[in-house]
């Protein structure tokens, strides 16, 4: 069965801005705590790769206010030859509050240089494909 990656976050105190609600700093450290936690335990970030984000764009759409846990859900979109394009979304209490779209492009950290996706890489990340086609 396939479908996003999963991960819960606590909101902080914080990460509220003086009008009560998260600010939208916030929203981006959410959506990139989703992406690792799907990348990570893959190995996709570990040794001299590291994955970097060439692009985020996120649409607000609902208002957060702490407290309270925030569902992320981070699925891929499409592979590039040295680029990965996901699609995430946030959820608090059931209802989507922002949705991302993101490409990274993984890195041989010694070398600062792009390298292609490996086949490995892409097999194991097919488990996580996005179902919301909302954000295009």
């Amino acid at each position: 069965m396939s479908g996003p990656s999963v991960a819960t976050q606590r909101l902080r105190l914080s990460d509220s801005d003086p009008l009560g609600h998260v600010n939208n700093a916030t929203y981006a450290t959410l959506f990139e705590a989703g992406r690792t936690e799907m990348l990570y335990p893959l190995g996709l970030i570990a040794g001299t790769t590291a994955a970097v984000i060439v692009r985020l764009e996120i649409d607000f759409v609902k208002e957060m206010n702490w407290p309270g846990d925030v569902r992320i859900e981070t699925g891929v979109l499409r592979f590039g030859t040295k680029s990965l394009h996901l699609r995430q979304r946030l959820l608090m209490h059931g209802e989507v509050t922002a949705r991302a779209a993101s490409v990274l492009a993984f890195i041989d950290s010694t070398a600062r240089r792009a390298i292609p996706l490996k086949p490995e890489w892409c097999e194991a990340l097919t488990n996580y494909r996005f179902i919301d086609d909302a954000v295009t």
